[in-house]
């Protein structure tokens, strides 16, 4: 299998969506039908919107179709300790189909990530994981944070 990474552009909008649909289903995530609709076009918009501006997404090809997506947003925020330039990213849609789980795709695409951020002077990486990602992502040297919270408005 050849699974070499690849950095995503508008062309792939329609395999990203697929994917993160997948995805959300897997972590039941996903809306009812009307609501995934909306879901959709607002996910198709800001990717096309965003796509290699501040949102950058990797993907690992097999027969002309997507078999697993990354992605990193970029933001900017007030400088602090540690991190004196405010640059982070976000990352998020780490997906494998399920026939090619195993096979090191989603590695791949972390490493493209973490290197993009290191060449760019992203500081500072964080992401949501699932219980099946954490393993993943502390192999790489994340630590869990527990002191987030949200407000949803």
């Amino acid at each position: 299998m050849n699974s070499d990474v690849i950095r995503l552009n508008e062309k792939f909008v329609n395999g990203f969506w697929q994917l993160r649909m997948e995805l959300l289903q897997e972590l039941m995530e996903l809306p009812n039908s009307v609501e995934c609709s909306l879901l959709e076009l607002a996910t198709k918009q800001y990717y096309l919107s965003h796509i290699n501006q501040d949102l950058f997404c990797w993907g690992v090809l097999q027969e002309n179709t997507l078999a697993a997506i990354g992605a990193l947003c970029l933001f900017s925020r007030i400088p602090y300790d540690g991190n004196l330039t405010g640059s982070e990213g976000y990352i998020l849609s780490i997906y494998t189909v399920p026939a090619y789980r195993k096979q090191g795709c989603a590695s791949k695409i972390l490493d493209a990530i973490i290197d993009f951020a290191k060449t760019n002077g992203v500081r500072r990486l964080w992401l949501s994981s699932s219980v099946q990602g954490r393993r993943l992502y502390v192999k790489r040297g994340f630590t869990l944070k527990e002191h987030e919270m949200e407000l949803l408005l």
